[in-house]
């Protein structure tokens, strides 16, 4: 396979944005090309759980766990988010998505909690089709964001491409219909990084941003790892950092109390956002198909 089958004509596209001068006497424009798009066409997908994607696992009871520091305000707190594969599987737009939950707490206290909806096309393209993440403030939860599934509520892209290389055209990243679009680019491959896990060689360096504001974040990746550090660059906001310091495969019991969380924050979407989850499938492990 080719891994990425990107609309070329999107290539030839940028568009124009135009800043104020300085004193405001003038404007100057600077061009950003607009990251390609694949077909979001639902036969083109399969069982996200075979975990093809050697940059991106999708095996449920995967669980990551990074270390680092995020800026809360004009603070620099410590940072960890534990995330996890999970064997919960929806159905959205036809197409079957693995729940990735993800856990982040600031200082030891729960700062997030987020769903997100990961399929599998048959290039083996990871892409993101939903998400759902709550926040919270001194363990306290405050209201949810980042709310979407498939293309009634947002816009389905490949999270990461199945054989990035430095050629790789800049791509689109999903997201709600509501934000402002996001792109990735490969910086480098082959590269040597260690992190306090472990060292890993042959590591991907992928640039992801907003699409007015790229330069947000290098995202590091080790073959058949996924990502094992995160580093902020100039347009990012909270600078977060994040390295790996564990990677585990969870047992079944273990795997099983993550889906049931993936559950239970479904069913509180449901309440807090009934617009998007409102008809989203209760039951677990839905519409899994070869």
């Amino acid at each position: 396979m080719n891994g990425v089958r990107l609309q070329r004509v999107a290539a030839l596209v940028v568009v124009t944005l135009l800043s104020s001068a300085c004193g405001g006497s003038g404007s100057a424009a600077k061009t950003v090309p607009v990251p390609q798009r694949t077909s979001f066409d639902a036969a083109n997908f399969v069982d996200p759980t075979t975990s093809t994607n050697q940059w991106y696992p999708l095996k449920p009871g995967t669980q990551w766990v990074v270390d680092g520091t995020t800026e809360v305000g004009s603070r620099v707190v410590p940072h960890r988010v534990i995330a996890t594969i999970t064997d919960v599987v929806r159905l959205i737009d036809g197409v079957p998505a693995v729940a990735m939950f993800s856990r982040s707490t600031d200082s030891g206290q729960i700062a997030q909690l987020t769903i997100d909806y990961m399929a599998l096309d048959k290039d083996a393209n990871v892409w993101i089709v939903g998400g759902y993440t709550e926040n919270y403030e001194g363990g306290v939860y405050t209201n949810a964001d980042y709310t979407w599934l498939g293309k009634a509520s947002g816009d389905p892209g490949i999270l990461m491409p199945a054989n990035p290389i430095v050629s790789t055209p800049r791509w689109h990243i999903g997201e709600p219909s509501t934000d402002e679009p996001s792109a990735g680019e490969v910086v480098a491959v082959g590269a040597h990084q260690c992190v306090p896990f472990a060292c890993y060689d042959n590591v991907l360096v992928i640039r992801e941003g907003k699409v007015s504001a790229i330069d947000n974040e290098f995202k590091f990746y080790a073959p058949g790892v996924g990502l094992i550090l995160n580093s902020p660059r100039k347009d990012s906001k909270h600078k977060d950092t994040e390295k790996l310091v564990n990677l585990t495969q969870l047992s079944p019991v273990g795997l099983a109390e993550m889906s049931a969380e993936v559950m239970r924050l479904e069913a509180h979407a449901r309440d807090t956002m009934p617009d998007v989850f409102a008809h989203a499938p209760a039951s677990n492990n839905v519409g899994v198909t070869g």
